[in-house]
This record gives structure tokens, C-alpha cells and sequence, in this order.
């Protein structure tokens, strides 16, 4: 056996307090004596204390697998058996029989102490990684399994150092490559998002794209759900949440993209005005008559240098050109054309907007022109798909162009 890589460099305690048998929990809830007393009676007393011991034992050790783990510090590293997690405690034993003694090690004393909480894994492990990284999913995903699914019970030490989190990570990626969705959404919604690394939320955010792409729409539902449920993110975490609500608008899911950004912009934060600008977009394309307006007279205060700017200007136009505001529609689409960036995400969209307004007031040259633009400086586009057709319609109107 030997150890995975460690991908994280944290600090963390050599401390740990140990209670004995005559001082752990059962003991003072009377369970163990309990049982003993029954144990000295017929085997029906036997059955009946090992009923009552499981009935009344804490549910940290009752529900929990047994794994073995090597506390690991800087000067010294003790193998012992993981049993539980109380709190904010790890539980843990000696190798060995179990006498009922457990150790009791506080999260951020491990920090402290710049310890990590390592895991053996036999070679076959580290064979089937290799093979899901070589793309043999299903022939990997067996062993992955067999190693990563006793620590779905320990998921609230996944903000702590060692390799526990990384075998999860590779447990999921396993079950998405091999296309186990129903398995891969239980997994990805027992993840503690809040505590654990950002990038955890991004995996559970590629899962979820992963679902849409293979309409599973119910575990999709589940694991969106899951997402929005997360509460207390960091800055780190709500990046990656913009990220994810970016990917969905970019994909024409407007629904699923406003319901994150509404997440990123409730909480003070510096994507807070990027969010509420995109959640006036999205719900202008969800058909809402008073949101869009709402979210943009609710924005701080905003001139030509500040960073979304010209998006606010795009999102007015569109407004404008939907209440049939024509001259309105002209005055933002051109602001926010002067003001925008050619690399800014919504720029094929603004330039369709100018483009449209000049169509539509009938300045069918400057259409043209803009029309031009816009298919042969963004040929991906799905906006530049949208533009050749209008172009072929004037061009027909304007035959000497």
C-alpha cells in the first residue's frame, strides 16, 4: 500500500485528547452497562443488549465506516483507525482491537499543527486511475468505487488536508465518465459545498452541464437544486457559482442561469453589481415585464469606466427596443457599443443590437454594415448565425449593396 498525492498544502495537531473505556460516551450514558447486564443472561439477553447498544449508541459511531488513516505531521505520522466525527472532532482508535477507547482531535487543531489525514490505497487503486486518465472509465470505475464510496460518510473532513477529498474527486469523475448519472448526482449532493474547496462546486457544476448534455433532466433538477442550496459561500466559492450561472446563459438556459446569479448577487461581494446586471438580462429573455427594470434602477452608481457599463447599455436597449422605444433603443446600444470591449462576452449581442435598431429605424446601410461586422469578426457566434439571415433579407431589399 501507499499513500495518494496531496493536493493540499494547509496548516494544521499532534494533539489529540483520549478518553478510555471507563470514560467514553456510552459508558456515561449507561449503554455499556446496560449491556454487560444483559450479556450475562440467556442468548436472548445477548440479542437484546446488542439491540439496545445499537439503538442508543451516537450516531457518529454507529452510522460510520471504520477506516484505516495515518495522522500525518511534519515530524511524526500515527496510523490509527477512523471511527467518527463528533462536532468538530475527529474520532479516532488505535490499530488493532477495539477495547471502546477513542481519541478526540479538534479540526482546527489539526490545522494548527499543520497536520494531514492520509489514507492507504492498495496499487490496484492507483492501476485504475491511470486507466480512467487513459479513458477506460469502466474498467476503473469498479476499484475507484470500492476504495472512495466509505468516505461519502466522512465528507465533513473535506476541507481538512490529505488525499480523502482527491479519491472522492476521482470517485466522481469515474462515475461521470462511465455515464452512471443516477450514482454521480447522489455522490455530488452529499459534498458539504460551503466547507469544502471551491473547485468541489465546480465539479459539481461540470456534473450538472454533463446532466443537461445527456437529458437526465431529474438528476439535473436535483443537482441544480443542491447548488442553490449552498449557504454561506466564500468570495472563492461565489466566483465559481458565477462561472456556472455564465455557462447556463451561454447555452440559452436563462432559467437556471438567473437562479445562481440571484445567489451571487444577495450578499455583498465583488461580483454583487456583475450579477444583478446578468440577472436583469436573463430575466428580460425569461419574459419578466418589471424585474429587468428593477435590478438595473437598483445598481450603484455606474459611469463609462466602470466594468459593466456597456452591458447595463445592452440590457437598456433591449428593453427599449421591446416597448418599441426607438430612439431610445439607438442612445444605449450606442453607448454601450463606444464604451464596450470587443473581448466582453456580450459584445456579438451588442453589435446585433445596433445593428437592429439601425434596421428598424431604417438605416439599412449602417444594418448592413453592422450586420457585417458582426459574422466576420465573430463567426462562432450564435448571434453571427442570427445576423446572416438578417443580412440575406436586406441584402435582397438592397440589392446594390
Amino acid at each position: 500500500m501507499k499513500l495518494s498525492h496531496i493536493t493540499h498544502n494547509r496548516s494544521l495537531s499532534n494533539a489529540a485528547s483520549i478518553r478510555e473505556p471507563g470514560d467514553c460516551r456510552l459508558c456515561e450514558l449507561g449503554v455499556l452497562g446496560v449491556g454487560a447486564s444483559l450479556v450475562k443472561t440467556a442468548s436472548l439477553g445477548l440479542f437484546l443488549g446488542v439491540f439496545l447498544f445499537a439503538c442508543f449508541m451516537p450516531s457518529f459511531l454507529a452510522a460510520k465506516p471504520e477506516i484505516q488513516m495515518r495522522l500525518q505531521y511534519p515530524q511524526q505520522m500515527k496510523d490509527v483507525i477512523l471511527t467518527g466525527i463528533d462536532g468538530d472532532e475527529i474520532v479516532f482508535r488505535p490499530l488493532g482491537r477495539d477495547d471502546g477507547g477513542r481519541a478526540y482531535l479538534k479540526f482546527d487543531e489539526l490545522v494548527r499543527k499543520r497536520g494531514t489525514l492520509n489514507f492507504l490505497f492498495p496499487q490496484a487503486f492507483y492501476d485504475a486511475i491511470e486507466a480512467l486518465e487513459a479513458g477506460h472509465s469502466l474498467q476503473a470505475l469498479p476499484v475507484i468505487r470500492e476504495s472512495a464510496k466509505p468516505f461519502i460518510e466522512y465528507l465533513e473532513l473535506s476541507h481538512l488536508p490529505g488525499n480523502m477529498l482527491p479519491t472522492v474527486l476521482s470517485y466522481l469523475d469515474a462515475l461521470i465518465a462511465a455515464g452512471q448519472w443516477r450514482e454521480a448526482s447522489e455522490v455530488a449532493t452529499q459534498m458539504p459545498l460551503q466547507l469544502a474547496p471551491p473547485r468541489v462546486l465546480e465539479r459539481v457544476g461540470k456534473l450538472a452541464l454533463a446532466l443537461s448534455d445527456a437529458g437526465q433532466a431529474s438528476a439535473l433538477d436535483r443537482v441544480h437544486q443542491y447548488i442553490l442550496s449552498a449557504r454561506q459561500l466564500s468570495e472563492a466559492h461565489l466566483a465559481v457559482a458565477l462561472d456556472l450561472a455564465n455557462a447556463w446563459r451561454e447555452r440559452g438556459d436563462y432559467m437556471r442561469a438567473f437562479n445562481l446569479y440571484r445567489k451571487v448577487q444577495v450578499a455583498d461581494n465583488l461580483y454583487q453589481t456583475r450579477a444583478r446586471l446578468w440577472v436583469a438580462y436573463c430575466s428580460f429573455y425569461l419574459g419578466h415585464d418589471l424585474v429587468p427594470s428593477v435590478f438595473l434602477e437598483n445598481l450603484p452608481e455606474m459611469d463609462v469606466t466602470t466594468p459593466g457599463y456597456s452591458l447595463r447599455e445592452l440590457i437598456k436597449a433591449r428593453l427599449s427596443l421591446r416597448d418599441e422605444d426607438l430612439s431610445a433603443a439607438m442612445r444605449s446600444a450606442a453607448e454601450g457599443k463606444t464604451y464596450a470591449s470587443s473581448t466582453d462576452p456580450w459584445y456579438p449581442e451588442l453589435l446585433y443590437t445596433v445593428a437592429t435598431v439601425y434596421a428598424r429605424i431604417d438605416m439599412k446601410q449602417a444594418a448592413i454594415a453592422a450586420y457585417r461586422e458582426l459574422t466576420i469578426s465573430f463567426p462562432e457566434s450564435p448571434w453571427a448565425a442570427t445576423s446572416r439571415k438578417d443580412l440575406e433579407v436586406l441584402t435582397t431589399e438592397v440589392p446594390e449593396l
